[in-house]
């Protein structure tokens, strides 16, 4: 971005609004400069973090002449894999890896090899995937709301690459809906500031116009906002159960009665709750019902690769009705190559990650689900009181267990906090609007000893960062940056060089 990029084209704005802009640009040639030394510093900062194999094995930039042996090929795969199953293995990431148990992953990998040329594209050469993902599907909506609808209908959807596949599919399918049956040509989402950024990637892919809700100061959507923003090009509102950033659930009921009453769709993105909050609620937890009990709710997404425990690459997206489901399918009927259809984006894909997500979920059944969901909601209950003790912190809202950390005083700095404590090896998310950063809890933080370690680092944490202020060659720097910049394209420059280090050899 520059300040031509940023100053053309403007002559159609009011004068006012003209002058509003050049007295701001002035400082943008200063803010270049600070952007442009950032981004050298966050350019080394990655690479050394992203490329710690440079130098240390063979680098490939092209087909080599003759092929690699096989074996070298796999003992430098173990050496890579070695190396990283310690950053994880121990309990020191936030999500990430959500049961990693040496004999669960082991029983993974045996089913995704049996599957490996597995294709769904293709069922009639593999039947297996079919029966594989009709069960997933089956099994997770009687998760959510016994498999029917309180009306009798059966609830049905299909099986994606994971929640930022199944939001896109839902978004596309209200799209289309309100297409063919509304005639909406300017289609609206309503969706709160701290719903998932899958449903802005929506947005930018369907054309469908964001309608933005503040959230509360209990982090939550602001119904009466929500009740305000709806009009006649409105296709969908959305609700988290639980919001990434904070794990906080919103209003989802008084969220679908609006949808309800306006005879529109409504989405629970359920992604990061929906193998916690089911089994939570058997257990006797105190949480709200947020699935097709709910007379509103018209779809859902839940991730069976985060807490239903199957291996990376899966997710399930739920809709009240078979007619509703038709608008995610794809149907060609005048292709030279034929009758071609396919229920979600992709054509071909891996039908071994379905065996083996199908495979995770039997293997664990009600019985595992509520004792790990139990182990980790005990272990949450001891991290809160932990977080509690600490005088200078403040957890925001009153989340199960996802727990977004801020600072109660000015003068401690969260993301420095949060830098000191991946120098003791914890990798958490941080977070802005407001500053803050999170631990989501996992099964690896169940372990012995693991939410000790973590209370007791994060309270060394807190008194360096107060002894030590602004003493971090992390990624503070780069977070305070961003909060700051008042253009939000060169925040995006910066994110867009983090992709191109990741895609250097």
């Amino acid at each position: 971005m520059n300040i031509e990029s940023i100053s053309k084209n403007l002559s159609w704005l009011p004068k006012p609004v003209i002058r509003f802009f050049e007295k701001r640009m002035k400082n943008i040639p200063a803010v270049q400069k600070m952007v442009e030394k950032e981004n050298e510093k966050l350019k080394a900062t990655l690479e050394h973090s992203l490329k710690p194999y440079r130098g240390k094995y063979d680098s490939y930039g092209k087909l080599p002449q003759l092929g690699v042996d096989r074996d070298k090929i796999l003992a430098d795969i173990q050496k890579m894999h070695d190396q990283e199953i310690g950053t994880w293995e121990n309990g020191f990431v936030s999500g990430g890896i959500y049961n990693g148990d040496r004999e669960h992953i082991d029983f993974l990998n045996k089913v995704y090899a049996l599957n490996s040329q597995s294709n769904p594209l293709h069922s009639d050469i593999f039947p297996s995937a079919t029966k594989f993902e009709a069960e997933i599907v089956s099994m997770v909506a009687n998760m959510m709301g016994q498999g029917r609808t309180p009306d009798g209908a059966q609830i049905v959807g299909c099986v994606s690459s994971g929640g930022t596949e199944s939001i896109l599919l839902a978004m596309k399918t209200y799209r289309d809906r309100a297409r063919e049956e509304k005639g909406i040509t300017a289609p609206e989402m309503i969706l709160c500031d701290t719903a998932h950024t899958a449903f802005d990637k929506a947005s930018h892919y369907f054309g469908i116009k964001q309608i933005r809700i503040p959230m509360t100061a209990e982090y939550k959507v602001d119904v009466d906002a929500v009740k305000r923003a709806i009009n006649r090009n409105t296709i969908v509102i959305v609700g988290s159960a639980p919001t990434f950033p904070h794990g906080i659930i919103d209003d989802i009921e008084a969220l679908s009665n609006l949808a309800l009453q306006h005879g529109i769709g409504f989405h629970t993105d359920a992604c990061l709750g929906g193998f916690i909050v089911p089994f939570a609620e058997k257990l006797g937890y105190k949480v709200p019902v947020i699935d097709f009990r709910l007379p509103g709710v018209t779809s859902m997404s839940a991730d069976t690769h985060k807490y239903g425990y199957a291996a990376k690459g899966t997710s399930v997206v739920l809709y009240r009705s078979e007619a509703l489901r038709h608008y995610q399918y794809y149907t060609t009927t005048e292709w030279p190559g034929g009758l071609y259809f396919s229920p979600t984006i992709a054509g071909s894909r891996p039908g071994a990650l379905s065996a083996a997500c199908w495979a995770a979920m039997l293997s664990i059944g009600e019985d595992g689900y509520l004792k790990a969901t139990k182990a980790i909601l005990d272990t949450a209950d001891y991290i809160r009181k932990g977080i509690q003790s600490i005088p200078e912190l403040e957890i925001m809202g009153d989340p199960l267990w996802i727990f977004a950390v801020k600072s109660k005083v000015d003068t401690l700095n969260i993301y420095e906090v949060l830098d000191h404590m991946s120098t003791r090896k914890w990798s958490l998310n941080g977070l802005h609007k407001p500053a803050c950063f999170h631990i989501a809890l996992t099964l690896r933080h169940t372990q012995p000893g693991v939410a000790d370690r973590f209370i007791n680092d994060l309270k060394d944490s807190v008194e360096y960062v107060k002894a030590n202020p602004g003493n971090t060659d992390g990624l503070a720097p780069v977070y305070g940056l961003a909060a700051t910049l008042p253009f939000r394209g060169m925040v995006s420059d910066i994110l867009k060089k983090y992709l191109d280090v990741v895609y250097e050899v």
